[in-house]
């Protein structure tokens, strides 16, 4: 597993009125070590989208660098979006496969999909599918791939509760199973402090590191609303910053 770099100096959009630049990311450095659950949050509009799109590689216009430490083409990486982006004339099961070499990962797909609750449902299309167990199936496709570099941008954006707290308990066991780093945006700090090693706050844009946490909530103690909500009541406490950013 690699211990992976992010150093963004500076990313630049042209401005929308053709005057010049538009600064969204200025000096923002941090690391992930490996295995590490790391959640960035901020507020809406200050550039976390941006942020996984250059570290996946889907942009490369920007001066700085984003690197692991055996070296960037060693670096696999999974991205899941907002959106579960499934090919709807393809089953479950097909849009997994998709993602992997031929022939490839059968045995740990079927693993995945009985974990993720889907087995019953691998032959069925998208559209047959509740907004949430497309959700599974995208997750399921990200971790199929065995990835060193998971990115989640919002995966649980517009789920019920109930729903999404049951995808981050999926998330968290199958990840214990294999431990690989995750970067999940987020801007719902409950959310994040549930699932995060350490949370990275950023500021509004140009975007920059405003402030880091480590969270100290013991795994199995986690799903205690109680315990989590201490946790955020503390940290925006002891923070001016962060509660500004709230």
């Amino acid at each position: 597993m690699s211990h992976i770099h992010i150093d963004i100096r500076k990313k630049t959009y042209p401005a929308r009125d053709g005057s010049g630049e538009h600064l969204a990311i200025r000096d923002l450095h941090f690391e992930l070590a490996a295995g590490e659950f790391v959640c960035l949050v901020g507020p809406s509009g200050c550039g976390k989208t941006t942020l996984l799109n250059l570290i996946a590689g889907l942009d490369r216009h920007f001066e700085g660098s984003i690197r692991a430490d055996e070296g960037a083409a060693t670096l696999r990486i999974a991205y899941m979006f907002q959106n579960p982006r499934l090919l709807p004339w393809r089953t479950v099961r097909e849009n997994i496969q998709l993602a992997l070499p031929k022939g490839e990962g059968r045995e740990w797909v079927d693993h995945l999909l009985e974990v993720m609750g889907l087995t019953a449902s691998q032959n069925q299309y998208p559209q047959r599918l509740s907004l949430g167990m497309s959700r599974r199936v995208a997750l399921v496709r990200a971790f199929a791939i065995r990835p060193s570099l998971l990115l989640m941008d919002e995966p649980l954006v517009s789920v019920d509760a109930p729903t999404a707290r049951r995808i981050r308990q999926l998330l968290v066991r199958v990840w214990q199973e294999r431990p690989h780093s995750v970067l999940f945006v987020t801007h719902d700090l409950r959310e994040a402090i549930a699932l995060a090693d350490r949370l990275i706050f950023l500021s509004a844009p140009p975007t920059a590191l405003l402030h880091e946490v480590t969270v100290d909530i013991p795994r199995g103690e986690r799903e205690d609303e109680t315990a989590v909500e201490a946790f955020r009541r503390r940290l925006i406490g002891e923070h001016q910053q962060i509660r500004d950013l709230l």
